[in-house]
Parts: structure tokens; sequence; C-alpha cells
């Protein structure tokens, strides 16, 4: 049986639970991470997208260019709204292809990218894990490459971005919110239902994390751009360089 979150009346609170997994014990401290560029150095979706390719899944060209400008757009700063469109570009690449086979080449992408958490975000990882916290990583990323990259930490939770599938074959749809900006924290709230974030922590690199960060009593940003370094001194935020 799963212990009941820890809630505050004064805290700042999820709702509407409706993904499958694990919850935070009582008393668990709730912590998120960010993938890329926190945990990763660099972009967990272009690895997939490579991985793809070369099982033949998807036409090379077509997916990374949009995996790569998608990217460039999420470590260089731009509107929800392209960001949105790039993702929905990229969605459409698998659209029609059977879950199975993308669930398999996500396993390994994952086994490959997790060589690659730099030793500064393991240390990071492992020490909340030591106290007890309840670790989740939430990335924009998609679901199944989440779940494995989870699976091979040894956190707890994977909130990433939804494919709509059908009859065991993706639409080329989104299937919720978009795990990105202020839909971080709708997924996340899907997640883990209702849960107090005034004494969760959050680290992240990107200036679109700020809605998680705000909403976190203990916001830390990690390998900060140059827009989230510029809030974080404002607000007098912890920074960090790891790697």
């Amino acid at each position: 049986m799963v212990a009941t979150p820890r809630r505050s009346p004064r805290s700042t609170l999820l709702a509407a639970q409706d993904d499958e997994g694990a919850l935070p014990g009582a008393g668990a401290g709730l912590v998120l991470f960010d993938l890329d560029r926190t945990l990763l150095p660099g972009s967990s979706m272009f690895a997939l997208g490579r991985a793809l390719a070369a099982a033949g899944l998807v036409d090379r060209r077509r997916l990374l260019g949009a995996v790569a400008q998608e990217a460039r757009y999420r470590t260089l700063g731009a509107g929800d709204v392209t960001v949105a469109r790039l993702r929905s570009e990229a969605l459409s690449h698998i659209a029609g292809l059977e879950r199975a086979p993308f669930e398999a080449v996500a396993g390994r992408a994952a086994r490959a990218l997790v060589r690659h958490v730099t030793p500064g975000a393991r240390l990071l990882l492992d020490r909340h894990l030591g106290a007890g916290d309840f670790v989740v990583v939430l990335s924009a990323s998609p679901q199944e490459l989440v779940d494995h990259l989870v699976a091979a930490l040894g956190a707890h939770r994977a909130v990433g971005t939804r494919a709509e599938v059908v009859d065991d074959r993706y639409t080329g749809q989104l299937d919720g919110a978009f795990c990105y900006g202020a839909g971080k924290l709708t997924r996340l709230a899907a997640a883990l239902g209702p849960v107090a974030l005034d004494e969760a922590w959050a680290y992240a690199d990107s200036a679109s994390d700020l809605p998680v960060l705000a909403a976190v009593g203990h916001p830390v940003a990690v390998n900060p751009d140059r827009a989230l370094r510029a809030v974080a001194k404002r607000r007098r935020w912890p920074v960090l360089t790891v790697g």
C-alpha cells in the first residue's frame, strides 16, 4: 500500500492524478530533476531520434532535423508556441508507428544515455536518494524514454510528454499536456495528485522551467541559461555548475 502524500493547506498543491506508479511516502521530500542539460549534458531527444533512425523506424533526415531544431530552440530560447509547433512536427514522424518497437528503441537509447549523466548531477541525485527523498525526473522528452531513464537511474517516477496511442499505434498527437514550461506542472499533477510543493526541491537549467522553479520551496538553477541565471540572481536562488 502506498503512503498518502504529505499535504499542507498553505502549500502550492497539485491535483488530478491519472498516471500509475509510486507516490511519495509520508515525510519523504519531493525532488524534481529536469533532464536535458541538468542530469544530461545534452539533448535526450536527439539521442532518441538517432536511435529511431538507426533502427529504420523513421526517416533519418527529417526527424533529426526536427529534433535538432527543437533542441536548439529549447537551449537558446523560443516562445512556447514555437516549441510546441516543433514538438508537434516531431510527433508527426511517429504517426502510425507501433508502440512496441518504439518502446524497445527508447530502452536502448536510455541505457546509452544514462552513461552520460554527469558526475556532479549523479552526486546530487544520489544525495537525495540516500536521504530518502522521492525523486522525479520531469522532462519534455517522451514518456517512454524518461521511464527507461528513471529505471536506470534508480529514481522513483518519470514524468514526460505522452504521445497518444490508439490500437497500439501512435497517432502523431499529444496525450495530455506538453511537458514543457507550465505544462510540466500540469503533467506533474496528473502523475502525483495533490502534493505539497512548498518544501519541494527542483533542479533545472532553462528559463522555460521558471513555472516549476517558482512553484517549489527550494529552486536550484543548474548550468543555467542566461535568462534563468538573471532570474536566479535577482531572486537569490542557488546556482550550480555541474559536470
